[in-house]
């Protein structure tokens, strides 16, 4: 069988939009769900809607993206506030918080997509996110949520190379995660905790300037993740004295980096 080229899988995933004929696109702000985005409204014009839900796991930089790409692709758009601390089987932080979270979120999504009168609820999931530890893709499937990359077996690299050749403004942006990603299995998600390491890693980002970054919550101490070719930059002495300053500021006792570097759901790995 021929392999698609990515202009063919794209022709899906529009055709596929065209076939529902509107949707509500769940927008994070990342490359995946703008790529979405940006081919729902080529597919269904007004009959397309984005939303993006502002919450306390949210980064607080991942809701301007999304305005900013909704207004580059023209797509009307709603930003909707969303407590997950407020639902019991999330804030305890369990190992499949992830599966709790996404089945609140899209929910919310569907009710939102029941009142606007749109046909169906789609994301921005790629193949690439099925073979990753993703608790929250049971919740997907199990709502019914419509992943149009997947159906068209688009990989994250590819979605990347369609923002470009779109030309949207998240196209070379770093992949994220949300906040709760930063906290240790079973240990409470709270509001306080959540916002001082939204706090620590842009006074990173900002003195830093770099791009692929965590900060992991211990309590007393930050463990700061980079890409392991960025770590040089993090020991530069004026960095790593500004950055110990602006993070024992916001409450940090120790701050230290972590010599494995950046690898996503480091708090999913084995322990001895």
């Amino acid at each position: 069988m021929k392999k698609k080229s990515l202009q063919e899988k794209r022709t899906q995933v529009v055709n596929q939009l065209k076939g529902l004929g509107s949707a509500l696109v769940a927008l994070s702000g990342g490359v995946d769900s703008s790529v979405v985005a940006a081919l729902a409204f080529e597919a269904l014009q007004e009959k397309a809607i984005a939303v993006t839900f502002n919450s306390p796991l949210m980064v607080p930089e991942e809701i301007e993206d999304a305005r900013a790409v909704a207004m580059k692709i023209r797509i009307r758009h709603q930003v909707q506030t969303l407590n997950e601390l407020k639902v019991s089987s999330i804030t305890p932080n369990p190992v499949n918080r992830c599966y709790h979270c996404k089945l609140y979120r899209f929910r919310e999504a569907q009710v939102l997509s029941v009142k606007l009168g749109i046909a169906g609820v789609v994301d921005g999931t790629s193949v690439s996110d099925l073979g990753e530890h993703r608790p929250g893709m049971k919740a997907i499937r199990e709502l019914g949520i419509i992943s149009p990359l997947v159906d068209a077996g688009i990989t994250k690299t590819e979605s990347r190379e369609l923002a470009r050749e779109l030309n949207l403004p998240v196209a070379d942006k770093p992949s994220n995660s949300c906040l709760a990603t930063r906290i240790p299995y079973g240990e409470e998600l709270t509001d306080d905790r959540l916002s001082r390491v939204a706090a620590a890693e842009k006074a990173i980002k900002d003195i830093a300037h770099i791009g692929i970054l965590r900060v992991r919550d211990h309590g007393r101490l930050a463990r700061i993740e980079v890409a392991p070719e960025t770590i040089p930059t993090i020991f530069q002495k004026p960095i790593m004295e500004r950055i110990f300053n602006d993070l024992t500021a916001l409450g940090y006792e120790f701050v230290t980096v972590d010599l494995k570097g950046y690898r996503f759901g480091s708090f999913d790995e084995p322990t001895a």
